[in-house]
């Protein structure tokens, strides 16, 4: 496989990707600062859509992405809002199930690709497993490709209709800043 890049060429504008985080956990969120650092590197232009806070723990406008808040809501005015981050946009990965089903809302109708990652599995017990399991229907079926990070996540993401799940193992970064020595 060759490195992708995005350099301007011929008068093209570069591409631009859009990253969507939820609440920020600690994997996704380090997932997601290495893929823009490494895109960015790349000519690509990121634009990444989460809390305030999440942007502040994990640098993503220090490695050249545009940040755009985004509270961890379904409200009308958090789906608006990240409907906009994505206009434009040349491909939208998601990043968890709230995550992915936000953008699936936001991308309603256009045809923009969305990417999902499940990084870890969702449980919900009673009333809620019911809805757990139609927010996962809806997010994967909006989706051009689902990656899970486990055999069990990529199956379930075919048993709720993914069209194309795939196994991706992700790897955390290491940290930025050096281990404090003895």
């Amino acid at each position: 496989m060759s490195p992708v890049t995005s350099h301007v060429t011929h008068g093209q504008s570069p591409l631009r990707t859009v990253q969507v985080l939820g609440g920020g956990n600690a994997g996704s969120s380090a997932h997601v600062r290495s893929l823009t650092a490494g895109l960015i590197a790349r000519g690509v232009r990121v634009t990444v859509c989460a809390p305030e806070h999440v942007d502040r723990a994990y640098g993503f406008t220090a490695a050249g992405a545009e940040h755009v808040h985004v509270p961890r809501s379904s409200d009308p005015v958090s789906v608006a809002a990240l409907r906009t981050a994505c206009a434009g946009a040349d491909l939208v990965h998601a990043h968890g199930l709230h995550a992915s089903f936000r953008a699936a809302l936001a991308l309603s109708g256009r045809p923009t690709p969305l990417v999902v990652t499940w990084h870890n599995h969702t449980h919900a017990d009673g009333p809620r497993a019911h809805l757990l399991r139609l927010l996962e229907r809806r997010a994967v079926k909006a989706a051009t490709v689902v990656l899970g990070t486990t055999s069990e996540l990529v199956d379930r993401a075919r048993r709720r209709g993914a069209r194309d799940a795939r196994l991706a193992a992700v790897a955390v970064p290491r940290p930025h800043t050096a281990p404090a020595r003895p």
